[in-house]
């Protein structure tokens, strides 16, 4: 390179102040121009030969490259490299733009060791286990390693000096880097207690009032967690919130595919009676009911005879509406489809309050799909209600104005 500066001086018979300026000049043209050539042929072939190759191909890890824009990185360094051998060969341009070249160098490299981190993140996400172990917290600490180590040797380029040094000179800062990066450092280390814990996962349904966050988890990163509620609202949680404060996941449920109906129907307790004979004679009409009554009935006849209370009915057992109407729901709930009979199912009479006598559902749909399930429950309570009517008790209710208008005529 030394013989071309010194032909090209000869053969323009430059000579004075600018001689150096205007060779360098001429050089770094040609340079450049030899640099933006070698780029255009490199991305030609990356371009015609090697993607199309890759699209070809069935595996899918190398898709991910083109995505992360690795090859694309990989690229520019090829007019750096131009740069880098002419700047070796011409001694006299090391002090400055060999400095440059190397700064640009570091960068791209980190720019590629980055998108490498992406594409085995996203190869990772192919996997299941990606949304009960997610790593991307620990890609993050790894990329912001990376920027952090070349941010150090492009001062110690600048500088000239070691990166060690350097690093020397920053621990006497640790004080002033924990405080910049408390929310990383903190993030960091819930996102370890998250996944050893197995605490939250990918596509978890979790629910936060505190945070305002009620739906699915679609991002665990390095500061936060991201989670689409249902109103399709994105709410975005610091890690650390998650461990320091409660917080309810509905995981369990959708792991055994079934959710649970949870209501009571208040029965008003002036409706509640002993039924006569002629009445359960014509509760036997249901089909549900006609084995339960039967057996009842013998049950209830030999408990009175022991006890010799034929006499008097009251001092013995006797079969009651409410009681009826128990045994139906919950052989109702026994013989439906959408019901899981795996898990718990109970009809259960709670204790009385002022707005009458709480009885109970407590079971499972057989489905996690949120207008599935409402369908299932709506339809469940949309046969019991007027059911309730045919048992000769009455759903409790608060006087409304009309009720008042009708007690004043």
């Amino acid at each position: 390179m030394n013989e071309l500066y010194n032909a090209i001086i000869e053969y323009l018979n430059v000579s004075g102040h600018y001689q150096r300026i205007f060779v360098v000049g001429i050089i770094m043209v040609m340079t450049l121009i030899i640099a933006v050539i070698m780029h255009y042929i490199t991305d030609y072939i990356i371009k015609n030969h090697l993607i199309k190759l890759i699209e070809k191909s069935e595996t899918k890890w190398d898709d991910f490259l083109i995505e992360n824009n690795v090859f694309k990185y990989l690229n520019a360094l090829v007019p750096l490299i131009v740069f880098q051998i002419m700047i070796r060969k011409l001694n006299f341009l090391e002090s400055f733009f060999e400095k440059t070249v190397d700064i640009g160098m570091v960068i791209i490299f980190t720019l590629i060791a980055n998108g490498i981190l992406s594409v085995f993140s996203d190869i990772y996400s192919t996997y299941s286990i990606s949304k009960r172990r997610p790593i991307k917290s620990y890609l993050q600490v790894m990329s912001l390693f990376l920027v952090i180590v070349a941010v150090t040797i492009s001062v110690g380029i600048i500088m000239d000096k070691s990166p060690l040094k350097i690093l020397s000179g920053i621990g006497a800062m640790t004080a002033v880097i924990m405080l910049i990066f408390k929310d990383a450092i903190l993030g960091f280390v819930a996102s370890i207690q998250l996944a050893a814990n197995n605490m939250v996962g990918i596509g978890d349904w979790i629910e936060m009032p505190n945070q305002l966050a009620d739906g699915d988890v679609i991002e665990i990163n390095l500061t936060n967690v991201k989670v689409q509620n249902f109103d399709k609202t994105i709410t975005t949680i610091p890690s650390y919130a998650l461990v320091s404060n409660s917080f309810r996941n509905w995981k369990g449920m959708q792991s055994t595919g079934s959710r649970r109906i949870k209501r009571s129907i208040f029965l008003d307790s002036n409706s509640v009676k002993f039924l006569s004979s002629e009445e359960v004679k014509e509760f036997k009409k249901i089909d549900l009911l006609k084995g339960y009554i039967e057996r009842k009935e013998k049950e209830i006849e030999v408990s009175n005879r022991d006890r010799n209370v034929l006499s008097t009915p009251i001092n013995g057992r006797r079969l009651t509406n409410i009681g009826m109407f128990r045994a139906y729901v919950e052989l109702y709930l026994k013989n439906s489809p959408y019901i899981n009979q795996n898990l718990t199912l109970l009809v259960r009479q709670q204790e009385p309050t002022f707005q009458g006598i709480p009885l109970e559902i407590y079971c499972f749909a057989k489905t996690i799909v949120w207008q599935e399930y409402e369908g299932i429950q709506s339809d469940l309570f949309e046969h019991l209600i007027p059911t309730i009517h045919e048992f000769d008790l009455a759903v409790f209710q608060n006087p409304t104005g009309n009720d008042l208008r009708m007690l004043r005529k």
